[in-house]
């Protein structure tokens, strides 16, 4: 029930988000997200974070690639990014304990980019970009005083 009326399938509810209307029985969704929004609801829920811690990480790497610095083109927002954080951290593949995040990466910079150059030898790391990324993350800058919930599976 919301404001004491009860909830159908029909019923128009604000995405949390975007602030787009969407009904409420609209299968595939996170809950109080949109369609469009659900993917990286669903994204930081399994990295432990909110859409807005998110947003915040977002807004220090001023909405690009904390690597690349591109940003995404058109409709590919809502699927551009992708969570990058230390897997030295969490051995789970299902979720982490939201510590680790570092930042916010294109998918070539975060498959391709950092996967890449942690497997190198410490004397071939010479990039100094990804370095300094890798010494003072994005996400450390805006996430260091957030509670993190602890997940036991």
């Amino acid at each position: 029930m919301v404001y004491g009326i009860p909830l159908t399938d029909d019923t128009l509810m604000d995405c949390d988000q975007c602030g787009a209307a969407y009904k409420y029985g609209v299968r595939g969704r996170v809950r109080g997200h949109c369609l469009s929004c659900s993917p990286m609801a669903r994204q930081a829920q399994r990295y432990n974070l909110t859409v807005n811690d998110v947003n915040a990480i977002l807004e220090v790497q001023g909405h690009v690639c904390a690597l690349c610095s591109q940003g995404p083109q058109g409709d590919e927002v809502r699927s551009y990014w992708h969570i990058d954080h230390d897997h030295n951290c969490c051995l789970s593949q299902d979720w982490t304990c939201g510590r680790c995040i570092r930042g916010l990466l294109c998918l070539g910079c975060n498959s391709r980019g950092v996967a890449w150059y942690e497997r190198l030898p410490r004397d071939r790391q010479d990039w100094q970009r990804m370095n300094d990324y890798l010494a003072n993350p994005p996400a450390y800058r805006c996430l260091e005083t957030r509670q993190f919930r602890v997940f036991l599976r």
